[in-house]
């Protein structure tokens, strides 16, 4: 009988994550396989979200809540009734997080994922046990506050605004949106087994106890990130003079009357101060989006002498901190962190730690990225790609073949 292959699906959700893991994992006798799946996140970009510099054709939007149910049912197709053995939630965003509670909400009437699915073991970021977690870390949940109320005064500022300051910020204001993020991480919480609550996984976790969190006999798994602290994420935020632009009665969405100066003001000193401060609100909502990003759950899969990274959305403050603690090792796998942005991927000489630019070994290298363009500001970036893709023997983009279902890699 030939043997089975590891197979790595990333699942054509435009501008998110949907990765799905078959591991054929041997007990611990090498008598018998199992083929086991990790589901690793599931999402897009709200619908809407597009980069303003580059407008898509109509229905080409990165962000299309639509593709969400199809993407779920090739999961489920490809899963061919199989439970999974573990879901993994990498960090509190949409475009990682929306998709499954999108699917059942938009799917057949009664259809039940998590009846479905029946996930026997859920990780989440450790973040992402909320109350619990910030009554720990005190720090952190300073940060994070701060956070939130910034977030809140923008959002606020931003329904009113004129259509200038909005221009580009409605993506990363809907991805980091907490009311929205909330609700799906409490759906996604639920999928852990009957009276089980997820494992809230950080890289302090020791490996005794991770290998009480999974089924896997052949298989193991490192964490190599976030910390468990994730204070040490969160950038200092910029003062904003936001004014009392908010209107509580203006329904978001809804742009104010093109900006004008004063009578009086001069109008070029004027608009000088518009641009300064949308920079700060644009600087603000980027330092927010990177502390979530950064604290992305990053693991390694070790399987027959391959190893596989799933990097989640870390950014280069997370890179930085692999680095420091000594976690990064060479692999053969790269699940190509934030959908290729250039903040994304890692500093040529953090590269060098998990990509070598000469092989350690004999073993090919391949790398995924999900990603989709006319999204965010940036991506994809061709340079970016090219740094990839001189490391690795294949490189495959859901962008590339955007109308496949998923793009799949194979390791034997």
């Amino acid at each position: 009988m030939p043997r089975k292959a590891l197979e790595v699906y990333a699942f054509n959700v435009r501008f998110g994550d949907a990765i799905l893991v078959r591991v054929p994992d041997k007990d611990r006798h090498g008598t018998k396989t199992t083929l086991r799946h990790i589901l690793i996140d599931v999402g897009n970009a709200p619908s809407g979200a597009r980069d303003p510099n580059s407008p898509p054709q109509p229905g080409q939007a990165g962000g299309d809540d639509t593709v969400l149910t199809p993407a779920v049912d090739a999961i489920l197709k490809v899963l061919s009734g199989a439970p999974l053995d573990l879901y993994v939630m990498t960090h509190e965003h949409m475009d990682h997080a929306q998709g499954l509670p999108s699917a059942e909400k938009n799917g057949p009437a009664g259809r039940s994922l998590r009846a479905i699915l029946k996930p026997k073991h859920v990780w989440m970021t450790a973040s992402a046990e909320g109350t619990a977690y910030y009554a720990r870390h005190l720090q952190a949940k300073m940060e994070f506050d701060r956070a939130r109320a910034a977030y809140a005064a923008i959002a606020d500022h931003l329904a009113s605004a004129a259509a200038e300051e909005r221009a580009g910020l409605g993506p990363i204001l809907a991805n980091n949106n907490p009311a929205s993020t909330s609700s799906c991480v409490e759906w996604l919480k639920a999928l852990a087994p009957d009276g089980a609550t997820p494992a809230y996984l950080h890289r302090e976790v020791s490996k005794t106890d991770l290998a009480k969190l999974h089924p896997f006999e052949e298989a193991t798994f490192e964490i190599w990130a976030p910390e468990e602290d994730t204070s040490a994420y969160y950038g200092r935020l910029t003062p904003m003079a936001l004014g009392d632009g908010a209107s509580a009665a203006q329904p978001a969405g809804a742009p104010g009357p093109r900006v004008v100066p004063p009578p009086g003001v001069d109008t070029e000193a004027f608009l000088r101060l518009v641009d300064l401060r949308r920079r700060g609100i644009q600087e603000n909502l980027l330092t927010i989006d990177k502390a979530a990003n950064n604290s992305s759950l990053v693991f390694c899969l070790v399987w027959r002498g391959w190893r596989l990274l799933f990097a989640g959305d870390a950014e280069q403050k997370s890179w930085q901190m692999m680095k420091a603690k000594g976690v990064l090792k060479p692999v053969h796998f790269l699940k190509v962190s934030h959908h290729g942005s250039v903040n994304g991927t890692p500093d040529p000489e953090i590269l060098d730690l998990v990509l070598p630019p000469v092989r350690p070994d004999r073993k090919k290298r391949t790398a995924i990225v999900s990603t989709w363009d006319h999204t965010y500001g940036g991506i994809p970036h061709a340079p970016t790609d090219d740094l990839i893709k001189s490391r690795c023997k294949t490189f495959l983009s859901t962008l590339a073949q955007r109308d496949k279902p998923f793009v799949v890699a194979k390791f034997l």
